[in-house]
């Protein structure tokens, strides 16, 4: 097969998979001190949900999904999609949703050190799914 027959790989993300592993971990972690700082009363702390789709519209935007990833996302999460009316801000309000919903099972009483690995294999499956690595 000759250069011009060669297929593209078809990538979710423009960004290099090192950022996207950083975007998303770094929301996943500001999701969690929104919400901390909203049920201490921390001054000038915001409304939670109104700060996680404002967030989620930026990492969207960093994100930088193609049109593959935009598929996958409306594919995965249609009805996120629905509701915010954009793929990317669907995937990462998903994230908040996961993340916040694990925080409530150790609030609970379930075993941390099981949550925090709950919350870091969905993390990483949202990675692998941004960078292509699994499908």
């Amino acid at each position: 097969m000759n250069e011009s027959m060669t297929i593209a790989k078809r990538t979710p993300s423009l960004i290099p998979h090192a950022e996207i592993e950083r975007l998303v971990r770094h929301f996943a972690a500001h999701v969690l001190s929104l919400r901390a700082a909203w049920h201490c009363g921390d001054e000038g702390a915001q409304d939670p949900l109104q700060a996680f789709e404002r967030e989620a519209r930026a990492a969207s935007a960093a994100a930088a999904l193609t049109p593959h990833g935009r598929a996958l996302c409306m594919y995965l999460l249609p009805d996120e999609v629905k509701a915010f009316g954009d793929p990317g801000v669907g995937l990462f309000m998903w994230i908040a949703s996961q993340t916040v919903q694990m925080m409530q099972a150790i609030e609970g009483g379930e075993s941390e050190d099981a949550i925090k690995s709950k919350i870091e294999a969905m993390l990483t499956d949202v990675v692998d799914r941004l960078t292509g690595q699994k499908y």
